[in-house]
This record gives structure tokens, C-alpha cells and sequence, in this order.
């Protein structure tokens, strides 16, 4: 069967594409009245053909019966609303809408994703696509493969994509499957390891071991952003930091670092006021 001779868009769409279209078209033909109707009708062409959806009906109900059929025909009375289609699909147990509204010289279709209530929607200018209303594809609508494309990028893959096709997104990698090797591009310096006590190898952000030692009420990480203390002082190279082991008389009084900083002169050896 003759698809109506449209050719390859610009996105490789091809007239084997269309093989069917004459067959739905020819059951719906004498109930097409207005350029819109083929919009809608493409629209579920792409539906049924491509996507493998069954359309159950007419309406806006969001719910499943027993009763509910699917079927690849428009269903009756599909254009019997005036200005408004409401369509309604099923794949896989999960029920989309396909909704129209025509405003002024456009029509705007909305699909709905009733599960998630995910939704596109598109605006397209009927007396711009549609040439005609009898004949093949190629004389309804010359650029039927150009209006099949943005269907399928503006209205319908960002719905149906990664919900009931078999796709596999990035974010869908489970954290625990990445490789032991695996590093994060955006991170800085190594990653962080903890050992059981406060400090992390290799040390955060690659920045040096300054200052842990004040910053950790347990005293661990090192002596703190000054330098280690020694255990005897060296009088010869002079005063250490953090450290004054010279009395008021020029006598050493202590060896080691005593928490008492800077006692009153003359105050004895009681270091604890």
C-alpha cells in the first residue's frame, strides 16, 4: 500500500515510517472536517504504530476498567467535541491523554502521563501544515515528516521515554556498581577515608595537618597551628613558641609546658591559680 510518497526529513525519518497511514486514514476520512482533525490524527498514528500504544477511547478518565479495549482505530465520535480531542491510551498497564485545544488559528496537544502526571505539550498552526483534507499523505501534509519529528521530540518522548521503553539513563546507576577505582571528576584532592578518630587520609582537600590539634576538644591531630614543643627547651636558639621555661629570675623552672601561661612574677612554683 502506497504510504503517499513523503520523503526523508532532515532526522532520517523515511516513508516506511508512514506504511499504514492510508489504511487508518482511509476509516476516518469521511468524518474529517476541519485541518486539525489530520493533526490529531497523526499524532495517533505515531501513537499506535510507533510507540505501540492502544488507544481505548474518547474522554479524560483517569482510570482503568475491565471494560476499556484497546484498539490501533480512532474510536468514534474522536473529533465530535468542537474545539477539544480528548484521547485516551494505554501501554504496558499505564494510561496516557491525549488532549487537544484549539485557540484562535493554532491547536495545542498535551500528553499526559497519568501514573506520574508528566505532561508535554505543543502548539502547531493547522492552515500551515495541512494542505488538504482528501488525498494522500504527501497532499494532506507535504511535511508530514518534518510535523512526525517534533511530535515525537516536543510532545512524546519526553513523556514515554525512560517509563515504558527500554532505556537505560545515567541516573539510574545504582552508587553501590561503580568501580572501587571510581573517582568523582568534580572532587578535590583524594578521596577521604575515615579511620576511626578524627583525622581523614589523605587529609581533606589536599589542604596540610594546620590547626587540628586546636580545633579537636581531644586534643588529637597534632599540636595545633603552632609548632611541635620540644620536651627540654634549647636556650641557645632562643624561645620557643608555646613555650617559657624562664622564671622571672632568669632560673628555668620547668621543662615542660605547663597549661598556666604567663603566672604573676614571683608567684612560686604553685602553676595551677
Amino acid at each position: 500500500m502506497s504510504s503517499g510518497g513523503v520523503g526523508t526529513s532532515a532526522t532520517g525519518t523515511t516513508a516506511n515510517d508512514f506504511f499504514g497511514w492510508d489504511l487508518l486514514y482511509k476509516t476516518i476520512e469521511k468524518n474529517v472536517d476541519k485541518k486539525s482533525d489530520v493533526l490529531i490524527a497523526l499524532a495517533h498514528f505515531l501513537l499506535v504504530k510507533q510507540y505501540k500504544m492502544q488507544c481505548l477511547g474518547v474522554g479524560e478518565d483517569k482510570t482503568i476498567s475491565d471494560e476499556d479495549v484497546g484498539s490501533e482505530l480512532l474510536p468514534d465520535a474522536w473529533n465530535d467535541r468542537g474545539r477539544r480531542y480528548a484521547l485516551r491510551y494505554l501501554h504496558n498497564g499505564r494510561l496516557y491523554l491525549l488532549i487537544g485545544h484549539i485557540t484562535d488559528d493554532f491547536i495545542t496537544m498535551n500528553l499526559l502521563d497519568v501514573k506520574d502526571t508528566k505532561v508535554t505539550n505543543i502548539t502547531l498552526n493547522p492552515q500551515e501544515w495541512v494542505k488538504q483534507l482528501k488525498g494522500p499523505l504527501s497532499t494532506l501534509m507535504p511535511d508530514a515528516s518534518l510535523i512526525s519529528d517534533r511530535y515525537r521530540k516536543e510532545l512524546i518522548d519526553p513523556v514515554f521515554t525512560g517509563n515504558t521503553r527500554e532505556v537505560t539513563t545515567q541516573t539510574n546507576v545504582n552508587q553501590n556498581s561503580r568501580s572501587p577505582n571510581f573517582r568523582d571528576p568534580l572532587a578535590i584532592g583524594g578521596p577521604m577515608r575515615p579511620m576511626g578518630s578524627f583525622p581523614m587520609e589523605p587529609r581533606p582537600f589536599g589542604f596540610p595537618d594546620v590547626g587540628r590539634g586546636d580545633l579537636d576538644p581531644l586534643g588529637r591531630g597534632g599540636p595545633g597551628n603552632l609548632f611541635p614543643m620540644p620536651s627540654r627547651p634549647d636556650i641557645n636558639t632562643g624561645l620557643n613558641p608555646r613555650f617559657d621555661p624562664v622564671g622571672p629570675d632568669g632560673r628555668i623552672v620547668r621543662a615542660d609546658p605547663n597549661p598556666d601561661h604567663l603566672p604573676p612574677p614571683n608567684f612560686g612554683f604553685d602553676y595551677y591559680m
